[in-house]
């Protein structure tokens, strides 16, 4: 990923997220892998490689100088962007600045999924849309790493993740986040109750703040 002015919008360079089958089938509840019926075991391996042709990975992200952080919650970023929660204000308390993002894998793995349950393919569907899961994460766990890689060259250090409909973050947040970007060419849309489509995207934002990053500290999402 190559660096670019900090106060700009940066296109991502994600990596296509390999999923394991055994985390799939770990998602669906499986404690012992041993006991998993062979045709499941079969659908989750053959879907985890389905979703490397369907999954585009995609993501914006954009710094942003912190201005304020108040006790009442009220987080204040450049060009008058702000947010009202006591829970990201908290994360952000020290930060100097915020990095938000807004990641997706694009639509034709839930298009696929949805063509499987209507032709009564249910098993591979919901394993399928569990790929799907696991890749979104999969691509937070990059994002983080990317932002923790440049941070220590600016001597900050990378929070926690936290986004509208976290906590007591007001889902409606979401339209102010989406603003920040502009014009930037996302193909993730906001709907009139402030989700995401495609459906497996996420949203948020970082707190850089001054520090030293541990090393355990780059691999979190």
């Amino acid at each position: 990923m190559t660096s670019v002015p900090r106060r700009s919008i940066e296109r991502l360079d994600l990596q296509q997220p390999l999923v394991d089958p055994d985390r799939v089938l770990r998602l669906q509840g499986y404690r012992d892998l041993a006991r998993v019926p062979p045709l499941v075991k079969d659908a989750a391996a053959r879907m985890a490689s389905l979703a490397e042709m369907l999954v585009e990975p995609r993501g914006w992200l954009r710094r942003m100088r912190v201005r304020g952080v108040d006790p009442a919650g009220r987080l204040c970023l450049d060009e008058g962007i702000e947010f009202h929660s006591l829970a990201a204000a908290r994360l952000l308390r020290d930060a100097r600045e915020a990095a938000l993002v807004i990641l997706t894998i694009g639509p034709a793995l839930e298009h696929r999924v949805r063509e499987m349950l209507a032709a009564d393919q249910s098993v591979e569907g919901l394993l399928l849309d569990t790929v799907g899961w696991a890749a979104i994460n999969a691509l937070l766990s990059q994002t983080r790493i990317h932002l923790a890689t440049d941070a220590r060259a600016h001597g900050l250090r990378v929070g926690a993740r936290m986004a509208p409909g976290l906590d007591d973050w007001a889902l409606e947040e979401q339209r102010a986040l989406f603003n920040a970007f502009g014009d930037a060419g996302l193909t993730v849309i906001l709907t009139d109750t402030y989700g995401m489509v495609p459906n497996k995207s996420a949203s948020g934002l970082y707190g850089l703040t001054p520090g030293v990053l541990s090393a355990r500290g780059a691999a979190g999402g």
